[in-house]
């Protein structure tokens, strides 16, 4: 069977809506976080990073 990869935006963008709903969509001050699209490019650029990190580390020990 073949199976679709995800893209590494939409891993990113699916781990901060995870995170956001985690926390009632505050972050640690007690703000409201920003939809995926209100935020900047570099915050984005740091999801999709770690987006890329975490699927290295599960392909790398599949």
């Amino acid at each position: 069977m073949f199976r679709i990869r995800p893209t590494t935006d939409r891993i990113a963008q699916d781990a901060y809506e995870a995170y956001a709903q985690s926390t009632d969509n505050l972050n640690v001050r007690g703000e409201q976080l920003p939809a995926w699209d209100e935020l900047g490019t570099p915050v984005q650029n740091a999801w999709r990073l770690a987006a890329e990190a975490v699927r290295h580390r599960v392909e790398l020990n599949a």
